[in-house]
């Protein structure tokens, strides 16, 4: 499967509830982003990296931050989506006019013509870690010792939550699988988010867990770290193909000057430009784990000649860890 024909895949093996759609003819080019919205309101896919009520929470005084900035805009509405899948197709078939994408999502997503505006920034840092961890009454001290057991996990295409930790178990000597494959050294239940994987750890469904480093719990000695990634670069905001140049500098511009009071209580800390080889970290992973990309920058004038065959062996899960189910489902994959 080629990487066009793994995008227009998603839109038929994803469930995601989006209404909105680009109020604009193919023949129109919008003049401002009011016009872009066309209706009034720009809906944002949101993958499912945390609880959706928590997710809305904190966007709620970005989105009003965006929609205040421009003439013609009413609103920005939060589309949580059921997948990090589901949110690149939404994007890409512009049901919603932006989304924030996982890293190696966001770089699949570039030849359809998907435009990154800016990078989340988190404790003062354009990178975080993927953590792997374990109860600390295990007998789990290192990667190793995870062979044989069943370790949780967010996503097979979220970066920190799947693509990362099984590279790191794949470095640690195991046989990891890769988005075509299933592990043949352990077994992984797909929790479907960050704080459902913890929490099918914290409940004593699974040996281990992954998952990014903003979830782990600083008040629970009784979960432990293994292991941690190298530096991952945070998720970009992105704009849906055929967002003219000037749109995109205007939201790229209202971005970055998204005031403090507007992030209190966000995961992130403020949004930053997204500077040249920004993504090259994510290159050894998504190679070792049968993501082909010719190049991870996002800001070549070259577009991604990419592919990749992603059909991947997941889990039907809900965030609510203590009743996810192990139904295997084959998913078109492509995050976070």
């Amino acid at each position: 499967m080629d990487r066009r024909t793994f995008l227009q895949a998603v839109g038929s093996t994803s469930a995601v509830a989006v209404a909105g759609c680009t109020g604009q003819s193919e023949s129109d080019t919008p003049e401002t982003v009011g016009e872009w919205a066309g209706d009034g309101t720009i809906e944002f896919g949101l993958p499912p990296f945390q609880d959706a009520e928590q997710l809305n929470e904190q966007y709620a005084p970005v989105f009003e931050w965006l929609a205040d900035g421009f003439d013609g805009v009413d609103t920005v509405e939060g589309v949580q989506t059921t997948s990090y899948s589901a949110t690149v197709e939404s994007v890409v078939n512009g049901h919603t006019e932006m989304a924030n994408l996982s890293p190696i999502i966001s770089v699949l997503a570039r030849e359809d013509g998907v435009n990154p505006l800016v990078i989340n920034w988190s404790h003062g840092a354009d990178s975080y870690h993927s953590y792997i961890a374990t109860h600390a009454d295990s007998d789990i001290d290192a990667l190793e010792d995870i062979e044989g057991s069943t370790i949780a996990m967010v996503d097979p295409l979220s970066s920190s939550g799947g693509l990362f930790p099984r590279y790191m178990l794949a470095q640690a000597g195991l046989d990891a699988g890769t988005v075509n494959s299933a592990p043949e050294d352990f077994d992984i239940q797909w929790a479907g988010g960050h704080d459902a994987s913890l929490a099918a750890l914290q409940n004593g469904h699974v040996d281990a867990a992954a998952y990014g480093d903003f979830q782990h719990p600083g008040d629970d000695d009784s979960i432990v770290k293994v292991a941690e990634s190298d530096p991952i670069p945070f998720d970009p905001l992105v704009a849906k193909p055929d967002t003219p140049d000037a749109i995109q500098q205007a939201l790229i511009e209202r971005l970055l000057n998204t005031p403090e009071s507007a992030l209190e209580d966000h995961r992130i800390d403020r949004f930053g430009e997204i500077e040249e080889g920004t993504y090259d970290p994510v290159r050894g992973v998504a190679e070792e784990m049968g993501v082909e990309i010719d190049t991870l920058d996002p800001e070549s004038e070259s577009e991604d000649d990419s592919a990749t065959n992603s059909t991947s062996e997941t889990n039907e899960s809900t965030t609510n860890a203590s009743t996810s189910t192990n139904e295997s489902t084959t998913t078109n994959e492509s995050d976070t």
